[in-house]
């Protein structure tokens, strides 16, 4: 039977997301930020007559979330997430794809998932006399800035960034007062993060530059004991994030309602 849950469940939730806890990053760090009693964000699941989570389906405004670890009721699923209104659904490939076939969702992106478990000892002395600097609220509006420069990233504001940076951090390269490259993290637990924004200014790239600012952080997260993890679409990108170490664990897709 499919339900709201409500904090009785929170124990049970957070251990079934553990199963694969890569995958479910920013599914904690969701339910650390918003808890089972947010106007906007709920979560329902399918529970078996034994206690048991059979799937688990969030909800954040109109953006829908979707996690099973083995075998759910599609059809029980789908008929519930008719009844929504939604402008999304994202996933698991493996799970949410079933559920957006039953649905007749056509229009998608897919990226892959990857994780790190130590970085490739060759790329970790790389030479740039370039300084790295940690992004903090005296350089935040300069990494705005750099963000407006790299086509490829989605429009990023102010506030988006201080949010991101209260689960996370980030370090950058600073040349002639502009700040040319970063990489970030964000949904930070004792397990996991996801790395973000990894991205050099286009007249300044093919230097190293991002991987410097990604390899800092990265050994940073490391020598904490968590995993740093991230999607990514862009071939070239995945050839820089395979050479550092980044292995690929599963695949995600987001499912578009019109």
């Amino acid at each position: 039977m499919i339900k709201i849950l409500d904090k009785k469940y929170e124990k049970k939730v957070i251990e079934y997301l553990n199963l694969e806890k890569e995958i479910n990053t920013f599914n904690l760090q969701e339910i650390q930020n918003y808890g089972f009693e947010n106007v906007f964000y709920k979560i329902y699941s399918d529970i078996d007559e034994f206690g048991n989570i059979k799937g688990i389906l969030f909800k954040c405004f109109e953006y829908l979330t979707f996690y099973a670890y083995k075998d759910f009721d599609v059809d029980g699923f789908c008929e519930f997430i008719s009844d929504m209104e939604f402008s999304e659904i994202s996933g698991k490939s493996s799970c949410v794809d079933i559920i957006a076939e039953k649905l007749g969702l056509l229009k998608y992106r897919k990226v892959h998932l990857c994780e790190l478990e130590e970085i490739n000892e060759e790329d970790k002395d790389l030479d740039c006399n370039l300084k790295l600097k940690k992004i903090n609220v005296f350089n935040i509006k300069r990494v705005v800035n750099l963000y407006e420069q790299i086509t490829e990233f989605q429009n990023t504001t102010l506030e988006g960034l201080r949010s991101n940076l209260k689960s996370g951090r980030g370090y950058c390269i600073e040349y002639r007062k502009k700040i040319i490259s970063m990489a970030k993290s964000t949904a930070e637990n004792k397990n996991t993060a996801m790395i973000i924004g990894v991205g050099t200014h286009p007249e300044y790239r093919n230097q190293g530059l991002a991987t410097k600012c990604l390899i800092k952080l990265c050994e940073e997260l490391l020598k904490e004991g968590i995993k740093p993890c991230l999607f990514y679409d862009n071939e070239e990108a995945g050839k820089l994030y395979r050479k550092l170490g980044f292995k690929r664990i599963d695949e995600w897709t987001v499912y578009y309602k019109d």
